[in-house]
């Protein structure tokens, strides 16, 4: 009897062990599917919010940026504006003080607020050559007309302003050339004239017959009406040999040396004119007597060339007017 209890318990055991050991069914192993498929979509759900989540901010953070350079470029362009409206209604001297504060200081403005205070700002300086008929030229946005002469602006290096005048040939068939005749020192409010320019004007009518001696006295005259307008506007004009409205007493050095043809011209047109006299001074020294007690002297230079010593008397006159009255001494100063 207990044999047998001992083959029954064996045999539970057996049993029990052989059981233990079936694999899963398939319920058991959808569970265990199910499980791990859903620990692999809680990890892959994770992994693509925090990756949405990114996108998102950085998504915000572009359109914030966007919206920052939008905001910034609008302001920007409102004032460029309000400042080209301010210039559009100012006077010179409000155009002045835009010159000194944005100009001189090279401050960065679109290149159309640049041009419209440039424009403008010349316009107020060439306002007397409304009697020529001063307008813009056709396309050149930084040159007027008139009647006698083209009048380009730019500025140079040292944000100066400068005035090159082109003036129209009594021939069309020459041609002419910008000359950079006015230099204005906005800064210092100084105004300074190329003398040099002034010569190569006389060449161009005496010897080269590029303008007529009537246009010189035209330009003359419209460029000493600029130069009373700019002392009014309150800059300082440096002497001249443009200005008529001083008395010339001026040294000249010519390029040529004395010339006994030039004189003897010189000798017989005096002696023909009962207002004029020729006096031999000293060995080559000679002095040219004019009317309204004028004179001009004549002796060699330092460097073995031609001076001439101009004197008005108490005549106002420019160098142009006074050459252009006495044609018969350019030869001095200029030869063909």
């Amino acid at each position: 009897m207990g044999e047998e209890n001992n083959n029954l318990e064996e045999k539970e055991t057996v049993v029990e062990n052989v059981s233990s050991t079936q694999p899963p069914t398939d319920s058991q192993i959808e569970d265990t599917t199910e499980a791990t498929n859903l620990a692999e979509d809680s990890l892959t759900y994770e992994a693509t919010k925090a990756t949405e989540e990114q996108a998102y901010q950085q998504n915000k953070e572009n359109d914030h940026d966007e919206i920052v350079r939008l905001i910034a470029a609008s302001e920007a362009e409102l004032a460029d504006l309000k400042l080209r409206k301010s210039l559009m209604e100012a006077d010179f001297t409000e155009l002045l003080e835009e010159y000194k504060r944005l100009i001189i200081p090279q401050v960065e403005i679109s290149v159309i607020a640049k041009k419209i205070l440039l424009e403008y700002f010349s316009y107020e300086l060439l306002k007397p050559l409304h009697s020529v008929g001063l307008k813009p030229a056709e396309n050149n946005y930084n040159v007027w007309e008139t009647k006698h002469f083209l009048v380009q602006y730019y500025l140079d290096e040292s944000q100066q302003l400068i005035f090159n005048f082109k003036i129209n040939p009594v021939d069309q068939r020459f041609t002419s050339e910008f000359m950079p005749l006015l230099t204005l020192d906005v800064k210092n409010m100084k105004v300074a004239i190329k003398d040099d320019e002034v010569l190569r004007l006389i060449h161009l009518w005496y010897a080269d017959k590029v303008f007529s001696e009537s246009q010189l006295s035209l330009v003359n005259y419209d460029i000493n009406l600029l130069l009373q307008h700019l002392r009014g506007l309150g800059f300082e004009v440096a002497a001249t040999l443009l200005d008529n409205t001083q008395k010339l007493h001026v040294e000249l050095e010519t390029e040529y040396q004395l010339s006994t043809s030039v004189l003897d011209e010189i000798f017989i047109i005096a002696m023909e004119n009962e207002d004029y006299d020729f006096e031999k001074i000293e060995r080559d020294h000679y002095e040219v007597l004019l009317d309204q007690e004028q004179k001009v002297a004549i002796y060699p230079s330092t460097k073995g060339l031609t001076s001439l010593f101009i004197d008005s008397n108490q005549r106002r006159r420019s160098l142009l007017d006074f050459f252009t009255s006495y044609a018969f001494l350019v030869p001095l100063l200029v030869r063909n």
